[in-house]
């Protein structure tokens, strides 16, 4: 909207007494007897044939002098010239030593016997205004037709501004020098490489023909904008800014983009992908070209969010086009630009403006008065042909689909089309299409053959197989077959072995992930506890420091040697492939956690004892990782179950999200795809129908993951006898079983009843062993032995076990005896 937009100023105003300017004519027009034709200002655009071309953007002080040294600059350079006088008149460029840094200029003379003319070269001498770039800067010293000995150097601006003068004023902050207020400050800076004198040889590069290609313009433009009052009309392209600043490591931003202008028609591109340009069509009205401005400037992104109140836009860079409209169009335009679809596809666009009006026209349509479905169908048929033989598959998809809407029972516009779609990898369609085919005319060997390569495109090799060999059957003289059978075990084998490499070197990356991030953990931990320990015991603090790096080293090779012992542990692609797939044990967030690479004799940590939580929930619950055939993270408490599933990049919402569940088992995958992304049975039964089962999409995640959550069977959580049991084993009845304690039992989902009935034991329980402690502090040692040995008898005995310890009733019966 134009109130996005500051009004440009009037550019031809009426004074008083005089008439209104005319417009510039182009570039090679004949001028008006009595006018003088000026210069035209550097950076302001030039005319090829009808064509105004801009390619620098011009600088609000686009030329000066100090010292002799004249200067010429655009936003992006500044360009040199200094006439050598003196003894330096007749000097060559090999006499010459020119460095440059990034914020300094050094000419100095380097010949013997040309010493003496370096007070000459003074002027050229100093530290420049702003930062340069030297890679895209050179020089030259030539002799020109007047006999003037002109010393020439461009240099390239860091940033796109304008100078106020060449040669810094005041303080450089470059030349302060380092004064260390602490021995931590004692050290100088380490300059960098731009930032120190490099000599610099003489030469101008040479242009080459075409300009490189730099970056698309899907990468760089983030958003449009435009706005208009009478007389001009603003359109602004915002960029992205790290995709921005990566083009402009290689170019400068003032030569990464061009426009092209012409008094109807409009192109902005990116130099070097000219074919594909951002904006290409046609003005709403007439314009003048060569009174076209352009800038780069900041602005605040267009957002489709509100803003909050008080809250500051965000303000990227954007290339500004200001058009001034002709006298006969000064109205409001209904839009400014009417773009040209099929010029804006990639490649598409003419090279030369001028003859964009020629692609705009089409060509006229024959007249189908009259015309029948058969008609139609030849048409639209030889279109999709023509459009096969170029490989234009799209196109031709499109010309079979219109055909076949004429003559929807023709089994051949059926075969065609699924022909494009698998060479467009559509293979689902390209399967509907072969059956439907095969449906219309069941003897035709070909539909069989669309049927088999749909199939093998989805990796259905059995089917496709079947396919090929129903095709055979039908026409057994045809060799082709063969190669068929060939190819799709071919195919086949290929995709196991790169989905076995696939998974193993998936599997070493996790594993290499894994280990750094528990040496980090393990040194941290054990350089603190060390350290705290040593000063505890009265050590100094470089003791303790020598004394906590060494138990850093301890601790990395602790761990380093239960990775190894956890790999040997792990089944291999080339071993075992139906054997149940390794876990990972981690936080939440998929980091390791500290239980990861616990091992004993019994595997993976093994407590034996489980942790009860009943105020609150355990505070560094583990996850276990598992491949089901996808990535899942799962946890769980008492009474319920926790899951986080990672989703390909192709999801976008849930509605592209298939979750069914059972008692028994579950199956997660996306809508229209028979592959699963995780599927497997329960190890226990859950409730589908909970009253906390739930599942959604977090936001803001790449790659998307979806969460889960489900209550676990209420005639296991009811009938339990020890709440430490409810804890599973693993969660699928294929996994490699948990060690035992690994999760800690959190009491807080269950029931509210039942917790208030578990806190009510335990309280019980408490109460009796602190009663039983009281008593027992009234005991003597012998008597407390006694009893200790009568309890152990009773559990021996109950248990069927012929261990007794000896009591004093025991002794007093032997000694009757």
């Amino acid at each position: 909207p134009s109130c996005l937009l500051p009004a440009p100023p009037a550019l031809l105003v009426a004074s008083p007494g005089r008439e209104m300017l005319a417009p510039i004519a182009p570039a090679g027009a004949a001028v008006a007897a009595g006018a003088s034709a000026a210069p035209a200002a550097l950076g302001s655009g030039f005319w090829d044939g009808q064509v105004f071309k801009l390619r620098d953007f011009a600088s609000t002080l686009p030329k000066g002098s100090t010292k002799n040294v004249d200067y010429v600059q655009t936003m992006g350079k500044v360009q040199l010239r200094y006439v050598l006088g003196g003894e330096a008149a007749d000097a060559v460029a090999q006499d010459l030593c020119v460095e440059i840094s990034c914020w300094e200029l050094k000419v100095r003379a380097v010949s013997a016997g040309r010493t003496g003319f370096d007070g000459c070269l003074a002027a050229l001498n100093g530290d420049l205004h702003t930062d340069v770039r030297r890679e895209l800067s050179w020089w030259t010293l030539e002799k020109e037709a007047n006999g003037d000995n002109v010393f020439t150097m461009e240099l390239a601006k860091r940033e796109h501004k304008t100078w106020n003068a060449l040669w810094k004023v005041g303080m450089n902050q470059q030349r302060k020098s380092h004064f260390g207020w602490n021995p931590q400050q004692k050290k100088a800076p380490i300059k960098r490489a731009e930032e120190m004198l490099v000599r610099v040889r003489a030469g101008k590069p040479q242009k080459p023909d075409k300009d490189p290609f730099i970056i698309n313009r899907e990468a760089v433009c983030a958003g449009l904008e435009d706005g208009q009052d009478e007389t001009t009309a603003v359109i602004r392209v915002h960029f992205d800014r790290p995709a921005l600043e990566k083009a402009c490591e290689s170019v400068c931003l003032a030569d990464l983009f061009g426009v092209d202008i012409m008094e109807r028609y409009l192109k902005v591109f990116i130099r070097g992908d000219e074919r594909s340009p951002i904006l290409m069509g046609e003005l709403a009205g007439a314009c003048m070209p060569d009174l076209t401005r352009w800038e780069v400037v900041k602005a605040e992104a267009p957002d489709d969010q509100p803003q909050e109140p008080g809250k500051v836009g965000h303000f990227v860079s954007c290339l500004q086009i200001t058009i001034a409209k002709a006298w006969e169009s000064r109205k409001h335009w209904p839009r400014i630009l009417l773009e040209n679809e099929s010029a804006l596809e990639r490649e598409a666009a003419p090279d030369n403006l001028a003859e964009l009006p020629a692609k705009t026209i089409r060509p006229a349509s024959p007249d189908r008065t009259g015309w029948g479905p058969a008609e139609h169908t030849k048409e639209s048929k030889a279109k999709a042909d023509a459009c096969f033989k170029k490989s234009d598959w799209r196109d031709a998809a499109v010309y079979y689909t219109r055909a076949i809407g004429y003559t929807p029972e023709d089994e051949k516009l059926y075969s065609n089309r699924a022909a494009c779609y698998i060479k467009l990898k559509k293979f689902e369609k390209a399967l509907t299409d072969a059956r439907k085919c095969t449906a219309l005319k069941s003897g035709w060997p070909k539909a069989y053959f669309r049927q088999g390569q749909a199939l093998r495109g989805l990796q259905r090799w059995e089917d496709a197989m079947v396919a090929f060999k129903d095709g055979q059957f039908r026409d057994p003289a045809n060799a082709d077959w063969e190669k068929e059978f060939e190819k799709t075990e071919d195919e086949r084998d290929k995709f196991d072995t790169a989905l076995k490499e696939q998974r193993r070197l998936r599997r070493e990356a996790d594993m290499t992930t894994e280990l750094n991030e528990a040496t980090v953990v393990a040194e941290r931990e054990a350089l603190v506890a060390v350290a705290e320990h040593a000063l505890k015991l009265g050590k100094s603090r470089q003791e303790a420091g020598e004394l906590a790096a060494k138990g850093a080293e301890l601790a990395k090779q602790r761990v380093h040697e239960m990775a190894a012992k956890k790999k040997s542990m792990m089944v291999e692609d080339d071993n075992e492939t139906n054997e149940p797939a390794p876990y990972r044990i981690v936080q939440e967030d998929g980091t390791v956690h500290p239980k990861g690479f616990c091992h004993t004799d019994k595997g993976t940590y093994y407590m034996g004892m489980v942790v009860m939580n009943a105020e609150k929930p355990p505070t560094n619950q583990p996850w276990v990782e598992v491949r089901h055939p996808g990535r899942l993270r799962w946890t769980q408490g008492c009474a319920q179950l926790r899951l986080k599933v990672t989703l390909p990049e192709s999801v976008k919402s849930a509605a592209d999200v298939d979750v069914k569940i059972t008692t028994n088992s579950i199956r997660i995958g996306t809508v229209g795809d028979a592959d699963p992304i995780v599927e497997g049975e329960f190890e226990r039964k859950v409730e589908p129908e909970g009253e906390n089962f739930a599942w959604y999409l977090i936001p803001d995640e790449k790659p998307p993951v979806l969460e889960l959550t489900v209550d676990k069977a209420a005639a296991e959580v009811y009938t339990t006898f020890s709440y430490g049991t409810l804890l599973w084993p693993r969660l699928f009845n294929d996994d490699v079983v948990l060690g035992e304690g690994l999760f800690e039992a959190d009491l807080t989902d269950l029931p509210p009843h039942l917790l208030e009935k578990w806190r009510r034991e335990q309280a019980r329980s408490n109460q009796k062993s602190l009663d039983d402690r009281e008593r027992r502090k009234r005991l003597t040692e012998e008597e407390v032995m006694e009893e200790t040995s009568r309890n152990w008898n009773d559990e021996f005995a109950r248990n069927g076990m012929p261990t007794r310890f000896d009591t004093n009733e025991d002794r007093r019966i032997e000694n009757v005896r």
